[in-house]
């Protein structure tokens, strides 16, 4: 560290409430300030009562803010609880033990679990027998409805070709033997009338005997009897008998149709029904499966193991009162999706420090900081500025309900030395340098309303106040733009009374 460096030299004032303030503009840093009697000289001596004066003189120096917080993991895992209801903890890893990734955890009550899933395991093999059987109903009724709508189907074809012979067979032939019977009766009443007119002639020339001609003349009777009935036989036939057996005909078709549709329609409900059985039985064997699995995934969850490595924190030890006041331990009863344990990868360590809302403006990742550790005084670690929270945060009454923002430090990997998440931390960080400026340290001004003095030597042993004009400011010097020249002597603490000088 230069001789320039502040952090050697001087001693930080403490922040008095209402007696300080912070103004940040483009111009710089304005800090009002108090003297604080007592503080150590620029080689490190320490006053025991004598006057302290300090040389004002141009030097760099580092424009830092510094904020206290504490160290938190870069990464860490909240392990939580994955089981519904609230099962007892069994077992649990001690606090502050170092893990690895696998290593058992938590160990949760599952007996309740087991005997769940046997249930629902008994109630899957049921599933899967319903399943199979419904299949095997569905595979039935396909093959029943396949079959009876072939029985159906043939039944209409015969019915159809029974019409097809009627009309291309039956009807014609019936219909040439009704016009034959008509042509031979015509052809035979002709016949019986020439022989009946010749047997006439016959008896009149006394040739055949009157029971000849009678007879003659019964037979062409006959005949037209015979042609009246063939000529009745023909028109009943096509009236009547016809229309008659078409209509049986055409009838055993329609109903070998109805028939048909029948089928069909009676099996396709059938087959729904099938289906719908058999899908309903799949998606509950699906269901049944899906509850085996929970089933099983929440006996899985009863055994929590660690995700990485890192070092074991009760939840119960970083959490409110209402947690410290039930701590983790084996018997106590956890609730789903209840943060059991935080395992925090403690090979690398951000600083997160609180930095009120005036400050954080000049604050920007990849900033260059150092971080102190209350624990292990004396040690100084390097760290890069990771992040800047977005919303500032109420510090609350206590705090004069200053905002603060949250910085994350990202310290270097691997430190060891001990370092754990929650020591109690100090960072400063440097948001600028001064260059060739000159510069006293900062319990050497004072202000009275908006004006700022120095007080220098007067002569006689006593001291005078002097106006000056300041420009940048870090925790332990502030540049004077005007007002004084290099080489003078400025005082490090207020005047006691008398030691001023009348103006």
């Amino acid at each position: 560290m230069s001789p320039d460096s502040p952090r050697r030299a001087f001693c930080r004032p403490r922040r008095l409430a209402g007696l300080l303030s912070v103004a940040l503009g483009v111009s710089g840093i304005f800090v009002g300030l108090t003297a604080v009697p007592g503080c150590n000289r620029a080689d490190g001596a320490v006053s025991s009562g004598a006057t302290e004066w300090y040389e004002a003189r141009v030097q760099n120096f580092d424009l830092t803010v510094v904020e206290s917080g504490q160290l938190e993991a870069a990464r860490k895992v909240e392990i939580k609880s994955k089981v519904d209801g609230r099962p007892a903890i069994i077992e649990v890893v001690e606090e502050g033990v170092n893990v690895k990734q696998g290593d058992q955890l938590v160990l949760l009550d599952s007996a309740a679990i087991a005997e769940e899933l046997a249930e629902e395991q008994l109630q899957l093999e049921t599933a899967k027998a319903d399943k199979i059987a419904a299949e095997q109903d569905l595979a039935i009724q396909i093959t029943t409805a396949q079959s009876e709508r072939r029985a159906a189907e043939v039944a209409k074809q015969l019915a159809e070709l029974e019409l097809a012979e009627w009309e291309q067979g039956a009807v014609p032939t019936k219909q040439r033997e009704l016009n034959l019977a008509l042509d031979k009766a015509q052809r035979e009443i002709e016949r019986t009338k020439r022989n009946y007119e010749t047997d006439q002639e016959l008896y009149a020339q006394r040739f055949i005997s009157q029971d000849e001609l009678e007879d003659s003349e019964i037979a062409m009777i006959e005949a037209e009897d015979a042609l009246a009935t063939a000529k009745l036989d023909i028109e009943v036939y096509d009236k009547y008998t016809a229309l008659k057996e078409r209509q049986e005909f055409q009838s055993a078709v329609d109903d070998a149709e109805a028939e048909l549709e029948k089928v069909i329609a009676e099996n396709e409900s059938k087959l729904a029904q099938a289906r719908a059985k058999a899908e309903s039985e799949r998606r509950g064997l699906e269901l049944q499966e899906m509850e085996v699995a929970e089933a099983e995934q929440q006996l899985a969850n009863s055994r929590i193991v660690a995700p990485q490595d890192g070092m074991v924190v009760y939840a119960s030890s970083v959490g409110g009162r209402r947690y410290r006041d039930d701590p983790i331990a084996e018997g106590r009863e956890v609730r789903n999706n209840e943060t059991i344990l935080i395992l925090p990868d403690t090979s690398q360590l951000v600083a997160v420090l609180s930095v009120p809302e005036a400050l954080a403006p000049q604050i920007a990742p990849g900033q260059k900081a150092q971080v102190g550790v209350d624990a292990l005084p004396g040690s100084v670690y390097e760290g890069t500025v990771e992040s800047i929270s977005v919303l500032a945060e109420d510090g609350g009454w206590w705090s004069g309900n200053v905002k603060n923002f949250t910085v994350r430090v990202l310290m270097p990997p691997n430190l060891g030395n001990g370092l754990k998440p929650t020591m109690n931390a100090t960072g400063t960080i440097i948001i600028g340098r001064v260059e060739e400026a000159l510069a006293v340290p900062i319990q050497a001004v004072f202000a009275d309303g908006g004006q700022y003095h120095v007080f220098v030597r007067a002569g006689g042993g006593r001291v005078q106040r002097q106006n000056v004009e300041i420009g940048r400011a870090s925790e332990t010097l502030v540049e004077i733009t005007s007002g004084l020249d290099a080489g003078t002597d400025v005082l490090l603490r207020a005047p006691l009374p008398g030691e001023e000088a009348a103006s």
